[in-house]
């Protein structure tokens, strides 16, 4: 399976294109699991103990269910109402450049409340639901015959950099020595740098919209019906 997927990533550029996607998912997990749920969530709702962190949690994944069920029709050529899989893509990367546009703005959550808290854990349910529906459905569309190195690619990209910001969170690589608008307090005590993540997130979905897109372009270039059918409105 590795072989199978370096092989992709060598030889085929729509592979490449894609990874952002991958790179982009793993690296707002993170963020979400260390700073969201250890430091942003705990301020909010004045829960020192993470009481919440669970139900906040719990709706996006079931937001994540019913955004592959809403996407899922949406994309069904069967339905009279059609959109690809590309703009339900795109929505995900929207979703995710909003939450870091918003912690970029506000990183420590100070124009939150409850409500506005719980969006966010709801943005975070539709760009999982692209990630984990329509991201995987693209790959089989464009490798068709190369399925286990598309998805090696998925998880390749998505693992390193979620493992990446994992490691930059738990470790003293961000660590600042007092808190202040970008160095936040975690729930272990230590304060660490929220910029660099926050700008990664950032950057990374502002490239992977017109990365994505020149991965369609390439495939429909050989393909053109693929065009009408699967990355159009109608």
């Amino acid at each position: 399976k590795a072989t199978a997927t370096l092989d992709l990533l060598r030889n085929d550029p729509k592979a490449k294109y894609l990874a952002p996607l991958s790179i982009l998912f793993g690296f707002s997990t993170s963020f979400c699991s260390s700073v969201l749920n250890g430091a942003v969530l705990r301020k909010v709702l004045s829960d020192p103990n993470s009481k919440f962190v669970g139900v906040y949690t719990a709706t996006t994944s079931m937001v994540a269910s019913g955004a592959s069920l809403l996407f899922g029709i949406l994309q069904s050529t069967h339905n009279r109402f059609h959109c690809g899989k590309g703009l339900v893509i795109t929505i995900g990367v929207l979703a995710y450049l909003s939450i870091g546009l918003q912690f970029l703005a506000f990183p420590d959550g100070s124009n939150l409340n409850r409500i506005s808290l719980l969006l966010i854990y709801i943005l975070l349910g539709v760009g999982r639901a692209t990630y984990e529906g329509s991201l995987r459905a693209v790959s089989v569309d464009f490798f068709p015959n190369e399925k286990e190195g598309a998805f090696g690619n998925i998880i390749l990209f998505s693992g390193s950099s979620a493992t990446l910001g994992y490691i930059l969170s738990a470790t003293g690589a961000l660590q600042c020595e007092k808190v202040s608008k970008y160095c936040m307090e975690y729930i272990d005590g230590s304060i660490h740098n929220v910029l660099f993540m926050q700008s990664v997130i950032i950057v990374t979905a502002m490239v992977a919209i017109p990365s994505f897109w020149r991965a369609v372009w390439l495939d429909v270039k050989g393909q053109p019906y693929r065009l009408i059918r699967n990355d159009s409105c109608d």
